[in-house]
């Protein structure tokens, strides 16, 4: 664990060696150790691993949010007003008559 927390994760497109947090480069022995480290020591080590699992929980999250955001919205659209600034009024005024202009059809 101590030789991730020494790790610069940045390292150059197409490169798997790593390096120190100095810019030295790891040795073989330490390279062999970084290989043959787990995703929770990565974790540990404070690296964002891409995790496919969380990023489409985190959009269906998203997602629900704006709907629960919408829903009080719809019955409090007078008080959102106060937080716009003049360009988001103008927007919102905009976006309100093409609603009303659809469902008027």
């Amino acid at each position: 664990m101590a030789l991730l927390f020494d790790t610069d994760f940045n390292r150059f497109w197409g490169s798997r060696r790593f390096r120190h947090l100095n810019g030295h480069p790891f040795t073989d022995e330490e390279q062999a150790l970084a290989d043959d480290a787990t995703l929770e020591e990565f974790q540990a080590a404070g690296v964002r691993v891409h995790n496919p699992e969380a990023v489409a929980e985190a959009e269906a999250a998203a997602t629900e949010l704006v709907k629960l955001v919408h829903s009080y919205a719809l019955r409090n659209h007078r008080s959102l007003v106060q937080f716009m600034t003049h360009e988001d009024m103008l927007e919102y005024d905009r976006l309100c008559g093409i609603i009303v202009a659809g469902t008027d059809s």
